[in-house]
């Protein structure tokens, strides 16, 4: 069933981690919820934006297959939002921009990097959790 949930929860990883979800600008319950929408609209704008840079990594030659840097990809569309919505620069330069931005770093697909996990027995496992691991508060 967790299989199923995957990418549900690696969406909201993404949402945690990249996008700062939980640094809200205000206190009030109204503020949350503008806070959570617009990260997730920032999320779709973003999925939307990068189609065109995959498409031109795809087409690169030589080595393996590229993808569009999410971190990178994250960081150029926050710095640019207020300028591609509110500016009075034309979105289209702000679209050029961010596109330029998306292709400056690349992450390589490489394919069979899976690294074999090393299983351990569950009563050592269960050792561990009782008796040797620390426990902070």
């Amino acid at each position: 069933m967790y299989y199923l949930r995957w990418g549900i929860e690696t969406f909201f990883g993404i949402l945690k981690t990249r996008l700062s979800l939980e640094n809200f600008s205000g206190y009030s319950a109204e503020a949350i919820r503008q806070d959570f929408f617009v990260t997730v609209f920032l999320c779709g704008v973003e999925s939307i934006f990068i189609t065109d840079a995959e498409a031109t990594l795809a087409k690169q030659r030589g080595g393996h297959p590229r993808k569009v840097n999410k971190a990178v990809s994250f960081n150029a569309l926050k710095e640019e939002a207020f300028n591609l919505f509110a500016s009075p620069e034309p979105a289209e330069q702000v679209i050029e921009k961010l596109e330029a931005l998306f292709l400056t770093n690349p992450t390589l697909i490489r394919k069979g990097r899976n690294p074999v996990r090393k299983r351990h027995p569950d009563n050592k496992v269960l050792s561990w959790y009782k008796r040797k691991r620390k426990m902070v508060f």
